[in-house]
């Protein structure tokens, strides 16, 4: 068990969230990531780490099926540019690869941005650090325990 997957039981346990974990092959995209739960992309959650233009480092969290809408983004992070962090920067800063970052801003000092449509959703499915695992949780948790910044 890795140590980003371990502070995430930490916290579900902490904030008494019910939680399900789940095994599967290694997913590298939201689309494989549904196949293998058997779930729609939109169940999935997509935790994107982006970089302001004042070099800022922020984590989007879309559902799986959502494109970064960047000029949207960058008005809803208060700049006039954002793009996508360097593999290197995340792995860093968040302790884990590109793809499997969790949406929890307690692992990392990082700001999270979240899309109002995760917390509608009945359960959600997110890495937690790993390519090989998925954990479930109810919508409502999710913003319960990522304390983000919620926007349309």
């Amino acid at each position: 068990m890795s140590a980003v997957e371990e502070k995430i039981i930490g916290i579900l346990q902490e904030n008494r969230i019910e939680y399900e974990a789940v095994d599967h092959e290694p997913v590298y995209t939201n689309p494989a990531m549904a196949e293998a739960l058997g779930v729609t992309e939109a169940e999935t959650v997509k935790s994107l780490v982006l970089m302001t233009k004042e070099k800022r480092m922020v984590v989007l969290v879309l559902p799986g099926n959502k494109k970064v809408e960047w000029k949207k983004a960058a008005a809803d992070l208060g700049t006039k540019k954002v793009s996508f962090a360097k593999p290197e920067q995340v792995l860093e800063r968040v302790g884990c690869e590109v793809g499997c970052v969790p949406p929890f801003g307690q692992l990392t000092p990082l700001p999270i941005y979240m899309d109002e449509e995760l917390i509608k959703k009945t359960y959600v499915y997110f890495n937690p650090g790993v390519h090989d695992k998925s954990y479930k949780i109810k919508g409502w948790d999710l913003k319960k325990v990522s304390s983000p910044t919620v926007f349309k």
